[in-house]
């Protein structure tokens, strides 16, 4: 799968800080027992030597066995984009600057707001593709609500679009589980497999894999990778 460069910027940009700033605030917190330095020269060495190990582990993510994983970000990362010059075409700049500054918000009410009012436009009640990415941020934002009822519900519209989506059917396998259903988060894992645009061998590999762990441990209530829900969205 063909990933743009900028995304690949835009990702080791946002982890290897994430490393960084972590290290350092966990140095700083411990720095207790090195009563005798300085405790932010130590955290900064410490925070240095987390970005420095970190890129170790985003070389495997971009080209080595987590490539998958990466590919599946990158798809999510286009369905923002998609939304994003939606709400810029059709609101203009305003609500685009409102709708972007409230993706940092914890609820993003702002955004749900602006998507509801997106799917009542005449230009867009008719484009599936249009409809389709709106319901999957939608099912993000749900997510940052902690709403899992709703979360489902616009899955199971998304799918009603596009039955075959890898997405919307990755994230109501990654719901099933939540619930610990195994047999229907085994299905729509599968049916995620079943995207005819699913070119890439190292993606699929990322969806079958998560078969094989529930086959062999089960079905999990925390996210099969480690991060946010559905892997960084």
């Amino acid at each position: 799968m063909k990933v743009k460069i900028s995304f690949y910027f835009r990702s080791w940009m946002k982890k290897s800080f994430g490393a960084f700033a972590t290290g350092f605030i966990l140095a700083l917190l411990g720095s207790g027992g090195f009563e005798a330095y300085n405790p932010y020269l130590i955290s900064l060495i410490v925070a240095f030597l987390a970005f420095i190990i970190y890129q170790g582990f985003s070389f495997s993510r971009y080209f080595g066995n987590r490539r998958g994983e990466f590919e599946y970000e990158y798809r999510n990362d286009l369905i923002e984009a998609y939304v994003k010059k939606l709400v810029m075409k059709t609101f203009g700049s305003f609500t685009y600057i409102n709708y972007i500054q409230d993706g940092f918000n914890e609820i993003s009410s702002a955004q749900e707001e602006i998507c509801t009012r997106l799917q009542k436009e005449d230009t867009i009640k008719n484009n599936y593709e249009a409809l389709f990415n709106i319901l999957i941020k939608m099912n993000k934002i749900a997510l940052k609500q902690d709403n899992f009822e709703k979360e489902k519900a616009i899955l199971f519209s998304a799918t009603k679009i596009n039955p075959n989506d890898l997405i919307a059917n990755y994230r109501l396998a990654v719901c099933y589980e939540m619930e610990g259903s195994k047999d229907e988060a085994i299905k729509h894992y599968l049916l995620a497999t079943t995207d005819s645009y699913l070119t890439s061998n190292q993606l699929r590999k990322f969806i079958l894999s998560q078969i094989k762990r529930i086959e062999l441990k089960g079905t999990m209530n925390r996210p099969p990778v480690l991060g946010a829900k559905y892997l960084a969205i």
